[in-house]
Parts: C-alpha cells; structure tokens; sequence
C-alpha cells in the first residue's frame, strides 16, 4: 500500500492501539471516543450496541458491542471513564461508523476518571501508524476465506 493510499490519522487524537479506538481531549474535561477505520474495516456494520450514560467503565473494558453480517466486535475502552453520552445518530445509522469514523462516527463521551495515567498508554497519530503498518501488511498477506464450502465440515452431533 502506497503512502497516498494509507488513511491520514488526525493528529488532534491520541490512539488505543491495542483497542483499535481514538480519543479526543475537550475543552470541558471530557474526551469523545470513537472507532479507527481499521475497526471500521471488519465489514458492514449492522447494528451498534451502547451501554448507557452514566455507566462507569475501567479501561479496557467493554463499552458496548457492534455487529457485522458475519462476526460481533466488542467495543473496548481506551480510557476509564463514566459515560455521558452515546452518538444516537450511529445507534440509528451504524454505517457512520464506516462513512466517517473520525468525524459524525464517534461513539461516545466520557468522563475519564484516570485520564493522566490512561493517556501515558495511548500513541500520537504518527506512533498509532507505526504500530498499526506490519499489521496491516500481514492481514494483506493472509490467504482469503474459502466460503465455498468444500472444507466446512459440521458435525450435527456438535451442537453447531
């Protein structure tokens, strides 16, 4: 993948590698969190699943769900924090999440409980992009699905 075809990260966030999530300080204390376009890249998204405002999360923990045609992706925090508010406009439309993950795609914001000592674990856009390039590369490099069906073995006796 060439440079010009990479996606630029905005350079106004912090990124939770490992989360695959981006985080956005306001002006009032709060942070707005959202999805990278790598979690955006895990196909289309079907249906989104907040906790509600006033949830207190750790880091690393589940804020909510969001579903694709084929897999459920767990949506964890990049900070700690107390949720105030959930996008309604993804809970109602989930393919903002894909359209425009830095932008109307965010998910939520928190109220972080930690932020001082969340924020020495997350990366700069520049260091996000450095983390995130060999694992690109590799997914790029794995052999596709074979949805053919030739090599689906079910064994009725196995509960599947």
């Amino acid at each position: 993948m060439s440079d010009d075809s990479a996606p630029a990260f905005p350079g106004d966030r912090l990124f939770a590698a490992e989360q695959d999530m981006w985080v956005l300080a306001e002006a009032d204390n709060r942070v707005r969190v959202g999805a990278t376009h790598w979690v955006a890249a895990h196909g289309q998204f079907m249906y989104f699943a907040p906790r509600p405002p006033g949830t207190r999360i750790d880091r690393d923990r589940s804020l909510g769900v969001m579903e694709t045609a084929k897999t459920l992706v767990a949506i964890h925090a990049p900070i700690a924090g107390r949720i105030v508010e959930v996008n309604d406009a993804v809970v109602a439309d989930v393919s903002l999440i894909e359209r425009d993950p830095y932008g109307s795609g965010w998910l939520f914001v928190l109220e972080p409980t930690a932020f001082e000592a969340d924020r020495a674990l997350l990366l700069d856009a520049a260091a996000y992009a450095r983390w995130l390039a060999p694992r690109a590369l590799d997914k790029a490099r794995q052999r596709p699905i074979d949805d053919s069906g030739d090599d689906l073995v079910v064994d009725p006796h196995r509960g599947y």
